[in-house]
């Protein structure tokens, strides 16, 4: 995995699980559906039938697999599911899909009924064709020049990247609240520069990756934050000829954007 890889996910990971977690919320007591057609004799497939806008499961949302930011293992409280009874059913007898919202049991005898979970309100996206695929509040990480410079003295590099958090908020309110708190957890802060032997938290199937390891790189240094700086958007207007007035686009309607530079040195 190539160093810029490792720093967006670096970036992505501290955003989500760090920054945003004011915006972490819980919906209780979700009835779960049987999935027939995905299940098998040995995998019970059962969905959570949210109804919740934005949904869950859209895009860089997803259910929360980390009890605390820092933790190596999957969450133990996050996700708890009742069976018929109202009773709770050990996590040990089922695995969460945390990306699409289910829990697969290897047999029919648990009766699993409803789920109560944590879930990320706000979309941490990397592409701006995700945008449009999901549902505010979303902000769009774009990590994009940089140019490797010598140290003054010595060996080693200082490797600056120019980092521009889009965030697409529903109203005015939401924009200021998530614009803060994204302002107070970089400003002055330091993101941790991980390494991933093993793969990140989740799988390519939405599964906690059980291999996962928070490991930081050794002979660089964590990713720093400067010239930190935030710009509300006053949103485009467009024309309707046929009415002759204007009328607000709704993806750029509360509009900001955070941005900042962003560096790690790099030993010789």
């Amino acid at each position: 995995m190539k160093n810029l890889r490792k720093e967006d996910l670096s970036l992505h990971h501290y955003l989500k699980n760090y920054v945003l977690s004011d915006f972490i919320e819980t919906e209780s007591n979700v009835p779960l559906s049987y999935l027939k057609d995905i299940s098998s004799s040995s995998s019970y497939v059962y969905e959570a039938s949210s109804n919740m806008d934005p949904s869950p499961t859209s895009k860089g949302r997803g259910w929360v697999y980390f009890d605390n930011y820092g933790d190596t293992t999957e969450q133990t409280s996050s996700v708890v599911v009742y069976n018929n009874l109202g009773s709770v059913i050990s996590g040990s007898n089922y695995n969460v899909d945390y990306i699409d919202g289910r829990v697969i049991f290897p047999n029919n005898s648990f009766n699993p009924s409803t789920v109560t979970y944590k879930w990320h309100y706000v979309s941490v996206v990397d592409e701006w064709s995700d945008v449009e695929s999901s549902d505010a509040p979303i902000i769009v990480v774009d990590i994009n020049s940089f140019q490797k410079e010598g140290f003054q003295l010595g060996g080693g590099k200082k490797v600056p990247r120019r980092v521009n958090l889009h965030v697409f908020a529903s109203n005015t309110a939401e924009r200021s609240d998530i614009t803060e708190s994204l302002y107070d957890g970089l400003y002055l802060k330091c993101c941790p520069y991980q390494e991933f032997p093993k793969g990140t938290s989740i799988d390519w199937d939405g599964r906690f990756n059980t291999d996962y390891e928070y490991t930081t790189i050794s002979g660089f240094s964590s990713l720093k934050i400067d010239n930190l700086r935030v710009r509300n958007f006053t949103p485009p207007l467009m024309r309707i000829p046929s009415n002759n007035y204007f009328m607000l686009s709704d993806l750029n309607r509360y509009r900001s954007t955070v941005t900042f530079d962003m560096f790690h040195w790099e030993e010789a």
